[in-house]
């Protein structure tokens, strides 16, 4: 009935149902008889009236046959016979056939026909008195007067109908009072039924109910047994939040090791985690666990954003003492009625997995590095890797030097790290352009440190402390290398450098420092989704002293790295300039009668943009913005060879630290060289440097002399 399961409460249902039934029946019994016994009391009160005014209407009429005879006005007596002769007529048909009449005080009440044979028959009998002694009344009425002989004849008729409508209206009177009685009997006999009833009902509920709380409370202790036997021998940390996040009294026995803690119930889960976790992680925290306890959110969308899936924590194992632990904590909704009342939490202790996942990770880690860094050492010439080796070694030890005659300074200059960072970026981009990615990698690292330390008003000694722990893994990275290309040189049986080529060699195109120039510009432009041709034409660097030869493949390696990430534009934009879609790379190195040497770098991409060098310097603080505006544009773009500036806004391992131009300035004053710059906008950017026999100089050349320059070419 109505969808509802009432199951083990069924028989209590049903039996608070009848005892309802039967008060509401006892209730609309006591109704309907008090109703009828109100009507009883009113038609008795009725019948004694009429037995009043059979006597009134019998004393007007001998009144009126006096005044009729004396001769004097009748209206007084008249008008009081209209009165009672009408009031019994009315009364007389109500009790007959229900209808309205006068009660007591006069006022209009309708009343029903008396529901009672006997009460009936005298009714009849009265009719059968009264029609005529009302019909002789009538005719008195209608003629407004009585005379004599009237009066007289209606006197007769009065004392024959008197005393016999009298007895009946006593009779009527007796029996309505019997009826009333009879209900009234009747009311009481319904009232002791239904209490009767409804006490035996109370009974029946009453032992029902005993019996089912006696059930149910077996029913209780045996799932609470079960329920502490789980949360006893269970290894999961179990346990519930309300909706304020306070742990209920109940939980496994396991979650106080979990959590190291023995009072654990009514307290909040915030202020248990909170000296263990970071403010950031315990905000998060509290923002799920809100999410989790709006009935609206899908539990599914937020189970991912999960804080403490996985959480290192410090367990206080003793006084100064503290284990670290790793903590898993998991959430799933408790609803009731549609809305999610508490949170059911797992909490796991899951340090084992994690260390045994870290290990396992550590050890996959090792054997890739290990095998990517054969693979990348097998793809590179041996004297080429034993070149980068000792040119990686010279420059790390200059690096240490540094750091050693800083070592106890108070304060450090600026020129220090710019110094450190100028060698760290050359070394990454040779290691670079012969697709050493992993040693990249760790220089790249290194260059974030200093970043760090570049971005700090004031530097001591004690600062470059991360530096050199990372220099000392550097060092041990390529003494690893070593290890690995005399592993290498072993199974190739030999380590040979390949013979020196004759200058202006015709396959100049295919000299090993050309192809590994050719492939790191394919690999970066391919990482930053451009296309790019690279064409060589000059001399064999193999035919130049060895630390003049290193020096002009980092320049080069620099100025690769500069086109890609700043000149060469994507496919879409050197098509709508009208441009083919692959960028062009020109390089050319020649020697000079002085016994120098001319290195020229040609990209035909956007040029150097002198508002983006004047923003850049503006942004790292080297100029203000009334000093910039105010600079020409010669002196805006020689500002590109300064350290920390450049014109792009992102950082990654190939450009946004303002170390490329750097390092090659560096480079270029070291061996007495000279740099020049030729650009337009949109077209190409040239970069000419003479070295070798040339003064110590550099400087750079802008845009208005750009003509006179390559006229000097």
């Amino acid at each position: 009935m109505f969808g509802i399961d009432l199951g083990k409460y069924r028989t209590i249902v049903i039996s608070i149902a009848l005892f309802l039934l039967f008060d509401l029946g006892v209730l609309v019994l006591n109704f309907f008889i008090s109703s009828e016994i109100a009507s009883d009391a009113v038609n008795v009160n009725l019948a004694g009236r009429q037995r009043m005014l059979t006597q009134r209407t019998a004393k007007l009429t001998l009144q009126l046959q006096n005044r009729a005879e004396a001769g004097v006005p009748q209206e007084v007596e008249l008008k009081e016979l209209i009165g009672a002769f009408s009031l019994f007529d009315r009364t007389l048909s109500a009790f007959e056939s229900g209808g309205e009449t006068a009660s007591g005080d006069g006022k209009p009440i309708r009343i029903a026909a008396v529901d009672d044979a006997i009460a009936q028959s005298i009714l009849a009998e009265a009719r059968k008195l009264w029609d005529p002694y009302k019909s002789r009344i009538s005719a008195v009425i209608e003629r407004g007067r009585a005379d004599p002989d009237a009066a007289g004849a209606l006197v007769v008729q009065a004392e024959a109908a008197n005393l016999p409508l009298l007895k009946l209206m006593n009779d009527l009177t007796t029996r309505v009072e019997e009826l009333a009685a009879s209900k009234a009997t009747l009311l009481r006999a319904v009232q002791v039924a239904g209490i009767s009833l409804a006490t035996a009902n109370f009974l029946i509920i009453l032992f029902h109910f005993i019996r089912h709380l006696r059930e149910s409370d077996r029913e209780l202790e045996r799932a609470r047994k079960e329920t502490d036997d789980i949360l006893r021998t269970t290894q999961d940390g179990l346990f519930l939040l309300d909706g304020s996040a306070v742990i209920g009294v109940q939980h496994s026995a396991a979650l106080e090791k979990v959590l190291g803690t023995k009072t654990l119930a009514g307290r909040s889960f915030y202020d248990i985690i909170s000296p263990a976790v970071t403010p950031k992680t315990l905000d998060t925290t509290r923002e799920y666990i809100d999410l989790l306890l709006r009935h609206d959110v899908k539990e599914k969308l937020v189970a991912s954003l999960n804080p403490l899936e996985c959480v290192e924590v410090s367990i206080a194992q003793g006084p100064g003492e503290a284990e670290s632990r790793y903590l898993q904590f998991g959430f799933n909704r408790v609803f009731e009625s549609g809305k999610v009342t508490h949170l059911l939490v797992t909490a796991n202790d899951i340090t084992r997995r994690v260390r045994l996942e870290r290990e396992l990770k550590a050890s996959e880690e090792r054997a890739k590095g290990q095998m990517g860094l054969l693979v990348e050492i097998l793809q590179v010439e041996p004297a080429t890797m034993n070149q980068l080796l000792r040119s990686a070694q010279e420059g790390l030890q200059h690096i240490n030097r540094q750091l050693r005659e800083q070592g106890s300074a108070r304060e450090v200059g600026g020129e220090t790290i710019n110094a450190i960072y100028r060698i760290t970026h050359r070394i990454k981009g040779d290691s670079a352009a012969l697709g050493l990615a992993s040693l990249a990698t760790s220089l790249h690292s290194l260059e974030d440190i200093l970043t760090g330390l570049r971005e700090r008003p004031v530097l001591s000694g004690e600062d470059f402390l991360p530096v050199t722990v990372r220099v000392k893994g550097l060092f041990e990275e390529i003494e690893a290398m070593h290890q690995a290309v005399a592993r290498v040189a072993q199974i190739r049986g030999v380590i040979s450098v390949e013979a020196p080529r004759p200058q202006h060699d015709p396959g100049v195109e295919a000299l090993p420092f050309v192809k590994r120039w050719k492939d790191f510009a394919t690999r970066l432009a391919d990482e930053h989704a451009r296309k790019v041709e690279l064409g060589y034409h000059g001399i064999d660097m193999e035919t130049l002293p060895e630390s003049l030869r290193e020096s002009i493949n980092s320049m080069v390696n620099q100025f690769i790295r500069n086109s890609l990430v700043h000149g060469i534009e994507d496919g879409d934009t050197r098509k709508r300039r009208g441009k083919p879609e692959a960028g062009r790379i020109s390089v050319y190195i020649s020697a000079r009668d002085d016994g120098g040497v001319d290195l020229s770098f040609r990209d035909d991409g956007q040029g150097i943009s002198v508002s983006k060098v004047r923003e850049a310097a503006v942004r790292a603080g080297r100029l203000t913005a009334e000093e910039a505006a105010a600079m020409d544009s010669r002196r805006i773009v020689g500002l590109i060879f300064e350290p920390g500036l450049s014109t792009r806004e992102t950082v990654d391992e190939d450009g946004g630290r303002g170390a490329g131009l750097d390092s090659v300035k560096a480079l270029v004053m070291q061996l007495g060289g000279q740099i020049r710059i030729g650009s337009t906008p949109g077209e190409y950017c040239h970069f000419r440097l003479s070295l070798g026999a040339l003064p110590s100089l550099a400087r750079t050349v802008s845009e208005d002399e750009k003509e006179a320059e390559e006229a000097a070419a």
